[in-house]
């Protein structure tokens, strides 16, 4: 039988949290993380628990657009049940989460592209979705799923040249997921505990690694498209651009694509 790729035991041996991985479900491979833990949600496991795979054969992002899913990477869902107040700010939490794993890890800075990814050197090493099940204004639960490029050569994966990136090409050595996982769990603990009563805080430090802010932007939000600096982001998370006639649009939701100088 072959040996797992990523290590439950070396991941459950270094935990110390009491809320984030208290379940932890590793699926050699799977469809998707997401999927796996939306339904196991729905059918009352536990907040904390955590579902990864170092392979995914369906994996998704937003709008199910289609996420490469190799071997050698981390994939992996959190089930939480979070009130309605932490909802705007669990991205925030989470994408922090990432970018301090990955400088405690490697000692490279993770950037954050809003809404949901991480770029070292303009490139994308991690894409992240929240979903969420709300019924009569009560949240249900919400599953954080996440998709981290680690020891896998992305760039030479067809169309990913010069947009996704992995930490192994800029370490030039293999990361330990098991490593990159626990930090994660420590971190995102430390701040989802903490939304409540320091959510300013954290808002605060999520916009401080915000490489949007400042820049000339495209915006797809719906059926409509945009071209702008992004002027603001505002504590819910939401963008402010100004456009080219004066006017200041306001991004709730939507896809950004940073522009470069010719």
């Amino acid at each position: 039988m072959d040996e797992p790729f990523i290590s439950l035991s070396d991941i459950q041996n270094n935990l110390h949290t009491c809320l984030m991985g208290r379940e932890i479900i590793y699926l050699p491979e799977t469809a998707s993380t997401q999927t796996t833990a939306m339904d196991m949600a729905r059918t009352g496991s536990q907040a904390g628990t955590l579902v990864v795979t170092g392979k995914q054969t369906e994996g998704h992002g937003r709008l199910k657009r289609l996420w490469v899913s190799p071997q050698g990477n981390i994939y992996m869902s959190l089930i939480l049940r979070p009130n309605q107040n932490q909802l705007s700010r669990l991205i925030m939490a989470a994408s922090l989460a990432v970018s301090f794993a990955i400088e405690n890890t490697t000692g490279l800075i993770g950037e954050l592209k809003w809404p949901n990814d991480i770029l070292i050197d303009g490139k994308k090493v991690c894409g992240m979705l929240v979903e969420n099940d709300i019924r009569d204004g009560q949240v249900n639960f919400s599953a954080v799923g996440l998709g981290i490029n680690v020891n896998t050569d992305m760039p030479s994966y067809p169309g990913l040249k010069g947009i996704a990136t992995s930490l192994i090409n800029h370490t030039g050595k293999p990361v330990s997921c098991e490593k990159l996982i626990v930090s994660f769990l420590h971190e995102f603990e430390r701040l989802y505990l903490g939304l409540n009563e320091y959510g300013e805080c954290i808002f605060e430090m999520w916009r401080k690694r915000l490489i949007t802010l400042g820049k000339e932007v495209d915006v797809t939000s719906g059926k409509d498209t945009y071209r702008g600096i992004v002027e603001s982001v505002v504590p819910d998370g939401s963008l402010k651009i100004r456009l080219a006639d004066g006017n200041l649009v306001h991004i709730v939701a939507g896809d950004v694509s940073l522009r470069h100088a010719d």
